[in-house]
């Protein structure tokens, strides 16, 4: 019982970091902060973060310049890497960046002000990230009669002028006297300061005051402002020679976690070797929802980025990334599913991302319940299904090339291991359970058209019955899944025993994400 005991204070206490990241989140939402705090664990990674308070909340933008005071307070003698969000330093969040609130001027300073500490301790490595501007405007009550028609006024005016559509720009004018005065100048000004400073960002890591940079694409399509943007981007970065050092990819949340996987695997001089598996080899050129670029080249460049490479079909591989594409046929599926649990049951290292998602977000019932059955999911080296495609697959994949990190590194065995479930439960409970089952009856209580922003008292009964039908969900999935189960780490066999630590609330004011937090009890057989 006493070694019960003190194996708890062990999980649960800082002494098991050997290394220190600093992250400046893209904002307070869980994925762009708590998940690289829960993959960096792993490793035995201590991944800081400013104080929560700092980082804002919803539309209320978080604090640069004291998020900016904090690093500079921070003892960098014990850092290895800084990732940083260059929407949080400039404008105070991905939010933030949407609106005009902040001046090129004041957003460069910013920025100025960063690279500085980088030049200050030259031993460290900068990670940075920035988004390209998504199509819509933010979804806030204010912005929900008009947020739409904007975005597709702005959809036609890009298909008007690259394909010279006439019925387009018929389209497009009708549309436009159907947004408020001044919101289409406001969103095309912030989208032109926006993109002066990605285009600073690549002269930034040119002279090496930025040592990667990962350019992302938050919500589009394949027509837009923001198509015309990413080809400027990147002739701006084929003239400098950068394409070594800037990488373009789908989805923003997911990017801390993927330069987290970057910079540890760049100081082990490994580099993960990754057989994908389609569900349908057909969809390879289909474009996921809210995306700009197909799901083969998604993926191609989250790999890469995260300091992974894919192999071909008959190469030497690390581990396998079975990925459950879109619009996938029976027949493919089928295969798929039967490969997927014959490789998982004999053992092979599997990761998992689930790009086939419901309109709401909900990952795919039935790759779940083939997972679900026989205990294949607690196999698995890294599972992910939620928001977009991009999302996903920049979770699983830096996920498990963390997780194998570990097994070649000195982390302590027990660590990694649970380390490793608590993320893969995690994934589970959020990515289909909270898709699934919690949130459309939280969207439910809503009052009609509330589910996007909502406060006092309908936040207080949404946030109550979250917290309450999320850690119950927990509790069957762990008793169901886990408990009484055992595993092995390093020499030695464990039973996970119970959770402790369990909560759950809304981060923001609306249903559209929740933030669970726990930690897994186990024991020595």
């Amino acid at each position: 019982m006493r070694w019960f005991f003190s194996l708890l204070l062990l999980l649960a206490t800082a002494a098991i970091y050997g290394e220190r990241i600093i992250l400046i989140p893209l904002d307070s939402r869980p994925a762009p902060g708590q998940f690289a705090q829960m993959i960096g664990k792993i490793d035995g990674v201590d991944v800081r973060m400013p104080p929560y308070e700092s980082l804002g909340r919803f539309t209320t933008a978080g604090n640069p310049d004291r998020i900016l005071d904090w690093l500079e307070d921070q003892d960098l003698s014990k850092v290895s890497s800084i990732i940083a969000s260059t929407d949080m330093i400039c404008y105070g969040g991905l939010i933030a960046s949407r609106i005009y609130d902040v001046s090129s001027v004041v957003a460069a300073r910013r920025l100025e002000r960063l690279v500085d500490i980088k030049r200050r301790s030259p031993s460290i490595k900068l990670y940075l990230f920035s988004a390209t501007m998504r199509l819509a405007p933010t979804a806030t009550l204010k912005a929900s009669k008009y947020r739409l028609k904007l975005a597709r006024y702005e959809e036609l005016k890009d298909m008007a002028n690259r394909n010279a559509d006439l019925y387009a720009k018929v389209q497009m004018q009708a549309l436009r006297r159907k947004i408020p005065l001044g919101e289409i100048e406001q969103y095309e000004l912030t989208r032109q300061r926006n993109h002066k400073l990605q285009k600073q960002l690549v002269l930034k890591t040119r002279d090496n005051a930025v040592d990667f940079l990962v350019i992302g694409q938050d919500d589009a399509k394949p027509f837009g402002p923001h198509v015309a943007e990413t080809q400027d981007l990147m002739q701006l970065v084929r003239q400098q020679n950068l394409k070594h050092k800037v990488y373009f990819c789908e989805g923003v949340d997911q990017h801390s976690i993927v330069l987290l996987s970057r910079a540890l695997l760049k100081e082990s001089d490994w580099t993960p070797r990754v057989r994908v598996v389609y569900s349908d080899d057909a969809c390879k050129n289909v474009y996921a929802n809210f995306e700009s670029r197909t799901i083969e080249q998604s993926l191609s460049e989250q790999l890469l980025a995260s300091g992974a490479r894919p192999v071909g079909k008959d190469g030497e591989y690390d581990y396998t990334l079975y990925l459950n594409s879109p619009k996938r046929r029976e027949a493919p599926f089928k295969t798929f599913l039967d490969n997927l649990k014959t490789n998982l049951d004999s053992g092979e290292p599997i990761a998992v991302a689930d790009i086939n998602l419901g309109d709401d977000g909900t990952a795919d019932p039935e790759l779940f319940q083939a997972l679900w059955d026989q205990d294949r999911l607690t196999k698995l080296v890294a599972y992910a299904g939620w928001n977009t495609a991009g999302n996903t697959i920049g979770t699983s994949i830096p996920a498990a090339n963390i997780y194998l990190l570990a097994k070649r590194s000195s982390v302590d065995p027990l660590i990694r291991e649970v380390a490793q479930r608590e993320f893969l439960i995690h994934r589970f409970i959020n990515d289909y359970a909270y898709h699934k089952f919690t949130r459309p009856s939280a969207y439910a209580l809503a009052e009609p058209g509330h589910h996007e922003e909502m406060y006092g008292d309908e936040w207080d009964e949404v946030n109550t019955y979250v917290s309450r039908d999320l850690l119950k969900h927990l509790r069957v999935f762990f008793d169901q899944g886990f408990l009484g189960h055992s595993f092995v780490a390093g020499d030695r066999s464990y039973q996970f025993v119970g959770l402790t630590d369990a909560k759950a609330w809304l981060p923001w004011p609306r249903p559209y994400e929740a933030r669970l937090e726990f930690h897994i009890q186990v024991r020595q057989e």
